[in-house]
């Protein structure tokens, strides 16, 4: 499960059990972890804060006597009465003045990292933020205690001088924080330690995962016929663009989509028909793109519109038909963005749900905000936009984030560096609007084709390199993952 600092909080309490049980718990399951992964060579400095973050790190120590351990009061004398407690019971022998600290610290091998929580918010103190640039400069191996210190549980977002682990201990749950490490870098690696509590609360955090993904996926059955799921409708391409049309195709052909029609410039059709020949095309001119569009957009079961329309004539006015005709999803990628940069009103006239997919440059210039703005607050405007305008977001970053109109937040945590390369959205949208083809929770079904886009980056570089990856192997890695379901 994926919780945030409210919901931790609310599952703490739901367990009934006193805050000073629930610390030992805690406490002793990270402390099996920290044997494991040491010897009795090693010398453990544990960094407390004042907080239960730094309990969790008294009761550490207490069981940690096979290893020479010490602990240092990172932020003063504890304020926490449970915490205070602990800290009474450990031997003064391991506590370590600020006159020792320089000597501790240089023998060390390993810091535990137990200043901050899930409930830390705001900027480090500047002599945090000093010991932080320590352990940071250091090569000493480092292990978080439920978060980073430094980090915030809910956004991700870090101070700048925030502690880097190796391995971050995520405690009962993971947090947003642990789901966004491909944006912020702060450990290596995270490791959930459950504490048997109860999870009885309903999260606005969805997961992914390969079972989750078969067990949404529709099955053909023996009476399935084409048009059983419905028409994949893709609109776009444009001179010289055809060939983010053409990704737009097989991304949908990836899915299996059973009946895809295209609607695009004249000019493009013989590129794109040579390439594919099962769509139905539906090519369009100047004069004729509205009647076209306006019939076909009518008799979809979703829409994909932008990729590679940079050049086609009336787009505007394509993007203003979508929008008023369509009463079926919509997903708008790459050109839509410059259509909506200074008109995103066009999308409070929506009859369907609207899915836009930007990467972070396009979604700062339609919120009229700075690039480094967005970079630093992808979970926070992505979520305030889906609200706002009523659409989802699917916010492309190495953690895709999408943002759900009524609050419900997906993290990806699929995909690596082979999707760095142009065409890779293009094959997301005709993946996004195949599956909205098939699945009819709209929100569900955007998440699978998330999910499910970088999961072939994933399986493909069992036989590929990650400089050189071929996008058009999609249908062929996942005939295979269909073949292993049975599908």
């Amino acid at each position: 499960m994926i919780a945030n600092q409210e919901q931790m909080k609310q599952i703490e309490s739901d367990s009934g059990l006193r805050v000073s049980t629930l610390m030992a718990k805690a406490g002793s399951t990270i402390a099996k972890e920290i044997e494991a992964r040491t010897t009795d060579k090693d010398t453990i400095l544990i960094l407390a804060g004042n907080g239960n973050n730094g309990g969790d790190g008294f009761v550490v120590a207490k069981q940690l006597t096979s290893r020479r351990c010490f602990v240092y009061l990172a932020d003063g004398k504890p304020k926490s009465k449970t915490a205070l407690s602990v800290y009474k019971k450990l031997d003064p022998e391991i506590l370590v003045s600020e006159e020792k600290f320089a000597s501790i610290f240089k023998q060390a091998t390993v810091i535990i990292d137990a200043i901050y929580g899930f409930s830390f918010h705001g900027a480090l103190k500047d002599e945090i933020r000093k010991l932080c640039d320590k352990v940071n400069r250091s090569n000493k191996k480092v292990y978080s205690i439920d978060i980073n210190s430094g980090c915030e549980a809910d956004s991700g977002e870090c101070d700048m001088h925030s502690i880097h682990s190796h391995i971050t201990f995520a405690l009962d749950c993971y947090k947003p924080f642990h789901q966004l490490r491909k944006n912020h870098h702060m450990f290596e690696e995270v490791v959930l330690l459950p504490l048997g509590l109860p999870h009885r609360i309903q999260t606005q955090y969805e997961e992914m995962n390969e079972e989750i993904f078969f067990k949404n996926f529709p099955i053909k059955q023996e009476n399935s016929y084409k048009n059983t799921f419905g028409k994949t409708m893709l609109i776009g391409g444009s001179y010289g663009m055809a060939g983010a049309l053409n990704l737009n195709i097989l991304g949908a052909k990836t899915i299996g989509a059973p009946y895809i029609e295209v609607a695009l410039p004249e000019e493009i059709y013989p590129i794109v028909a040579s390439k594919y020949m099962t769509p139905v095309f539906h090519p369009f001119t100047r004069n004729t793109y509205y009647p076209v569009i306006e019939r076909i957009v009518e008799n979809a079961k979703a829409v994909g519109f932008g990729s590679g329309a940079v050049y086609m004539e009336h787009k505007a006015d394509v993007l203003d038909l979508i929008l008023q005709t369509s009463h079926v999803p919509i997903v708008f990628d790459a050109e839509a963005f410059n259509i909506l940069k200074n008109n995103t009103y066009l999308l409070r006239f929506a009859k369907a749900p609207v899915i836009i997919t930007p990467h972070v440059g396009e979604f700062a210039r339609i919120m009229n905000l700075s690039q480094e703005e967005i970079q630093h607050h992808r979970l926070k405007y992505a979520s305030l936009f889906a609200k706002e305008y009523q659409v989802i977001v699917v916010l492309k970053s190495p953690n895709t984030i999408v943002a759900s109109p009524s609050g419900e937040i997906y993290i990806n945590q699929t995909g690596n560096p082979s999707l760095a390369q142009a065409g890779s959205g293009d094959l997301l949208t005709g993946m996004l609007t195949a599956m909205l083809t098939l699945h009819c929770d709209v929100f569900k079904a955007v998440c699978m084709a998330v999910w499910l886009h970088g999961h072939l980056a994933d399986l493909g570089l069992q036989n590929q390199s990650i400089q050189n990856f071929d996008l058009e192997s999609y249908p062929t890695i996942m005939d295979q993952l269909f073949q292993k379901y049975h599908r």
